[in-house]
């Protein structure tokens, strides 16, 4: 899903608005002014800014088109900031010193492989994100993660595998589904700084 610098600003800046108006007696934002017929799934980051390398705040999205985008992206907003298993709640304080990125998804393609170690040449890092589906098991992996990481295909995989909560190789049984998508990315490069595209 291209998204274009214009587009990318308005997404992040919303993001930080919606967790922002958490805290103020602005009350939610009116949704008439922010329609959109974008369909696409969306991820929010939300990251402590440090001088020394950025750590994970939260990070809750939708891999797939639900409804309206706008609407779809705020609350995926407000859960990375208030409902992430991994993360207190972000209080107030902390808005100063993190930042937001959005991803905006494309829809995910099912990898055809004739065997499971086909997956290695398969997916590309940096580049694609993926989704594991098996049995009651799913898992979604962005694919700045590999990126940041500097993981191989197959450090890529058992991750991704890791967090469904499965063994690492669950990844090279045959009935296993692995899908990837692509993605927009844009973010803060400091506290309600200047925004740009990531992978740039």
């Amino acid at each position: 899903m291209p998204v274009t610098y214009e587009e990318g600003q308005i997404l992040v800046r919303v993001a930080r608005d919606s967790v922002e108006r958490l805290f103020s007696d602005k009350g939610p934002r009116s949704r008439q002014s922010i329609q959109s017929k974008m369909q696409a799934g969306v991820f929010v980051s939300i990251h402590n800014f440090l001088a020394d390398g950025n750590t994970l705040r939260g990070c809750i999205g939708f891999p797939l088109p639900r409804g309206e985008f706008y609407s779809s992206l705020e609350e995926a907003a407000v859960a990375a900031a208030t409902q992430d298993p991994r993360f207190m709640p972000i209080s107030e304080e902390e808005l100063d010193k993190v930042i937001f990125e959005v991803s905006v998804l494309s829809l995910p393609e099912l990898i055809n492989v004739t065997k499971p170690a086909d997956y290695l040449d398969a997916v590309k890092i940096g580049v694609d994100g993926l989704m594991l589906n098996w049995g009651e098991y799913s898992s979604l992996l962005l694919p700045q993660v590999a990126a940041e990481f500097k993981w191989a295909a197959d450090e890529y995989l058992n991750n991704l595998c890791y967090k469904a909560g499965l063994p690492p190789d669950t990844w090279m049984h045959q009935d296993v589904k692995i899908y990837k998508f692509r993605c927009s990315v844009y973010g803060e490069s400091t506290p309600r700084g200047g925004i740009y595209r990531v992978g740039d």
